[in-house]
């Protein structure tokens, strides 16, 4: 066996993590019967803290912790394959937050696909970092597995853009369908009957209410359609995805991509074929990721501004921790902004 964690701790003694955080650091507010429990526990396990349990102050490690789900995938990453940007403007809104409040941020990469070996780094890196709270982006936020092991553990989570189980947690979440609705008539208004939408990995459950709303917007307007192809939320899928639509003997007039990684992707197809945009194809995409300002002609997307979420989802955290109460669950709304520039314009003919 492994060297005993605070987690075994806690399960010896039949009490929380936080209980055990407490009890290592003296706080007051432990009573003597739990402080027994524990100690007897951390004696039982022959357990010697280590090095972050000593540096917690009042219960608090002042450390918010960011999941991604790159696992082992992190080591090929290099210039020509990158993070997605998304998770920048993630890090970006927790670090404004951490920063205005004295926190620090750590930034963690786990394998989703297996739950037990999951469970397992969790639990090893809990006990070495001691996190306050943790944020989950997509495809983390839906894992059952990992919800339950972050309540087992009593530590609170925030969900960003979660697509299932919204009464687990904090979620910070979008209105997806009517974005991909509204888009869906703004491609609509322009004359385009035949549309390609590009979707996201089966894994991610928050894009799914994009194509729903974009059916919706379809199936009024007589003769319309939608083709679907699989993406994968980089650059490169869309440029595959966009060229199997392209390349179809009936090519789509507008092509709608799940986010703007993608999209970029779609400009690139097009432009190797010769076709002009908006001219020959309309492309949308959505996120509001800084490629869609940075191509030409620019992106229309679907903007959502992650980075205030983000920093809302940290600052919530800190409030949490600083309370020392348990986490306020709920569903908060956040608009989004469509933006209309250069890349979608009127169907030829």
């Amino acid at each position: 066996m492994g060297r005993p964690t605070i987690i075994d701790i806690a399960k010896l003694a039949g009490v929380s993590f936080k209980t055990v955080s407490r009890v290592m650091n003296n706080h007051p507010s432990v009573g003597e019967d739990y402080r027994q429990r524990v100690e007897a526990a951390m004696a039982q396990l022959n357990f010697k803290p280590n090095r972050a349990a000593q540096l917690l102050r009042g219960g608090r490690s002042r450390i918010l912790g960011l999941l991604v789900a790159q696992g082992g995938a992190i080591q090929g990453l290099d210039e020509g394959n990158r993070l997605p940007s998304y998770i920048a403007d993630i890090i970006t809104g927790m670090l404004q937050a951490c920063q205005a409040s004295g926190y620090h941020l750590v930034t963690e990469s786990i394998d989703r696909e297996d739950a037990v070996a999951g469970r397992a780094w969790l639990a090893a890196c809990f006990d070495d970092v001691g996190f306050d709270g943790l944020v989950l982006m997509p495809p983390l936020c839906d894992l059952d597995w990992m919800l339950d092991a972050l309540e087992e553990l009593s530590l609170p989570y925030v969900r960003m853009n979660p697509g299932t189980q919204l009464e687990r947690g904090l979620c910070i979440v979008i209105d997806n369908h009517a974005a991909g609705r509204e888009i869906g008539q703004m491609i609509l208004a322009q004359g385009h009957r035949r549309i390609g939408y590009i979707s996201g990995p089966a894994s991610h459950h928050a894009h799914t209410p994009r194509l729903d709303g974009l059916r919706e917007a379809a199936a009024s307007v007589p003769g319309a359609q939608v083709l679907v192809r699989q993406g994968a939320f980089t650059y490169n899928s869309g440029l595959a995805a966009g060229g199997e639509l392209l390349d179809l003997p009936q090519r789509p007039s507008a092509i709608f991509a799940a986010n703007d990684e993608m999209a970029a992707g779609v400009l690139a197809a097009a432009f190797e074929r010769g076709l002009g945009v908006p001219g020959d194809v309309s492309i949308v995409g959505f996120g509001g990721l800084l490629i869609s300002q940075s191509t030409w002609p620019r992106i229309t997307t679907v903007s959502q501004p992650t980075i205030a979420m983000a920093r809302m989802a940290a600052n919530a955290l800190i409030a949490t921790s600083a309370k020392e109460e348990p986490m306020e669950e709920g569903v908060i709304h956040i608009a989004y902004e469509v933006r209309e520039r250069q890349s979608l314009g009127p169907a030829k003919g």
